[in-house]
């Protein structure tokens, strides 16, 4: 503890009004970028690595802009890949032929997910675990594709084939590729889709009544042999990360209904022709309820108007079967102004979601599908964005991941510069996790008031990669705004929030309704230590305050 010279700014005035309610501090605005036949990135098959490169950072930064924190980026399609695999031969559409790397060689995925953390944004890996081939009459597989080497794994359905779920050695087979992504990739989630088991649109699938026989349990019928299998499948995946990288995020975005509840006690007041239980053979529920997952990110595709399903009725039935873990609100955005719903011709229908979704307690965010809608502003969803997302967020917390909280950043200072207001501070020393934070978050307030670190609209700058200085060049004056400075780690945890110090040169007059200098021992300015001193010197001062403040 050392002796300084603090000057404190006192004049309360913190309202909890529409901004605080309406913009949540910590919010998941994630957005799903497909690679399948580039779709929405790279932009063409024919393009070069550097045309790619370039496109991937114009398509960060056009998101980035629009309030997005993360990517959902497909990285494994139909069982070829967007980086260098010593299991799966490189995605078509990395260079229009599949099994062929990009020219001039780079790694794709290595990029993307440098360029993501340097602007702040979390990557999940999203992966297709049995999709092989989309489509048997177009697609043209090389030789060393798991469909040609292992024929035997391929369960046909129409013009798609699956690595067959039922079989063992298929389930080892993906959790190497698995393994193989989360050991030599700094993503911070692994991120399924809803395609397990086929749609049934061309009838029941038929081509594994043989597995069923070979490897069910007793009278085990075969749709609940097919449920086993993807159970046990989510059990091993969420057994490998913790094996391998208990810190890696698990999620999954199924079929938006479970099941009807006409069909389950359990289920959803919806009248769907297809369910993730019945159809897909995946039981979300049970994933959530083991903890096997730890976000959800249902694909609530229909309209608020649907008829059968619709949108806030699922939304709400999804918040009450979380289980504790995150819900995440899956977005339609290429359904606006283009589906034959009547629901999706109404210009006001995202933008309803969008609240509906924030306005519910259990939901802790949305994901868009896709980029290339939201790039093309399509039925003015870009537009939106910069309105909804108008002040920045966090992401939400995982507790039953990480809920260690980072030491406060060191030795803050603040000085006045021709250039504006000058901010320092040191990197703190590791937590009790061994985390060591690398991202800071200004708060500021106008002069007189402690910043409400509660309050996204008093974040002034959120800053990555380690930066330990910030200059406001809004003003060059120390008096005109209080700030205060906490440190991140990679969960979002949050420390105490510090109030930087006066160097000793520096004079400051202290403003009414103190009316004279006063000079103060801290520890190192902690909010909580900053709050009793005020306190102490209210009580001194005879300033009333209030009970909402008390």
């Amino acid at each position: 503890m050392k002796a300084i010279f603090l000057h404190i700014l006192l004049l309360f005035s913190i309202s909890f009004t529409f901004g605080q309610e309406n913009y949540p501090k910590r919010e998941f605005r994630g957005v799903w970028v497909a690679t399948l036949n580039a779709i929405d990135w790279p932009f063409s098959e024919k393009d070069s690595a550097e045309q790619q490169r370039r496109d991937f950072i114009s398509l960060l930064n056009f998101h980035q802009k629009r309030g997005a924190n993360a990517l959902i980026v497909q990285v494994r399609s139909s069982a070829d890949v967007i980086y260098p695999s010593n299991i799966e031969p490189w995605a078509l559409s990395i260079s229009g032929q599949q099994g062929m790397p990009p020219k001039p060689f780079y790694d794709p995925l290595k990029f993307m997910i440098e360029e993501a953390h340097k602007r702040g944004m979390e990557f999940h890996a999203w992966v297709n675990p049995f999709r092989a081939v989309t489509n048997t009459q177009y697609v043209k597989v090389c030789n060393d594709h798991i469909s040609k080497t292992h024929p035997e794994w391929m369960l046909k359905y129409h013009n798609l084939k699956i690595l067959n779920p039922g079989i063992p050695e298929v389930h080892q087979y993906v959790n190497s590729v698995i393994e193989e992504l989360i050991s030599n990739y700094n993503i911070d989630a692994l991120h399924f889709d809803d395609y397990f088991y086929p749609y049934p649109d061309h009838g029941e699938i038929k081509g594994d009544r043989a597995t069923w026989r070979k490897y069910r349990t007793d009278n085990e019928s075969i749709r609940d042999w097919r449920r086993s299998n993807i159970n046990t499948f989510i059990e091993g995946v969420h057994q490998l990360i913790l094996d391998k990288r208990p810190s890696l995020k698990f999620g999954v975005s199924p079929y938006g209904v479970w099941r009807n509840e006409r069909e389950d006690y359990d289920g959803s007041p919806t009248r769907s022709g297809y369910t993730s239980y019945d159809h897909l053979y995946a039981d979300v529920r049970l994933w959530l309820q083991n903890g096997w997952i730890d976000y959800v990110a249902p694909q609530l595709y229909q309209s608020t108007k649907h008829k059968n399903i619709p949108f806030k009725k699922l939304l709400d039935w999804w918040g009450e079967n979380t289980f504790g873990k995150h819900l995440y609100a899956g977005h339609a955005v290429y359904r606006v102004d283009r589906s034959l719903e009547r629901g999706w011709q109404d210009k006001t229908e995202m933008p309803d979601q969008l609240y509906a979704a924030r306005d519910n307690q259990a939901v802790e965010g949305s994901i868009l599908y896709n980029s290339t809608a939201v790039w093309n502003n399509q039925g003015g969803i870009g537009d939106t964005l910069k309105t909804f997302y108008k002040y920045p967020a966090l992401l939400p917390t995982m507790p039953w991941i990480d809920g260690t909280v980072p030491l406060p950043p060191q030795s803050p200072t603040i000085k006045e510069m021709p250039i504006g207001v000058t901010l320092k501070w040191e990197i703190p020393e590791k937590a009790e996790d061994g985390d060591i934070p690398t991202t800071f978050v200004i708060y500021s307030a106008d002069k007189g008031v402690l910043p409400d670190i509660n309050d996204p609209r008093q974040i002034l700058k959120i800053l990555k990669n380690g930066e330990t200085s910030f200059v406001d060049q809004r003003t060059s004056y120390i008096e005109t705004y209080t700030y205060l400075i906490s440190s991140l780690d990679r969960f979002q945890n949050e420390s105490e929030a510090v109030l930087p110090i006066y160097p000793k040169d520096q004079n400051v007059i202290l403003p009414d309704p103190l009316n004279e200098d006063i000079i103060v021992e801290v520890n190192q300015a902690v909010l909580k230590s900053t709050w009793e001193l005020v306190n102490s010197i209210i009580d001194n001062q005879g300033i009333t305050m209030s009970k909402d403040l008390k």
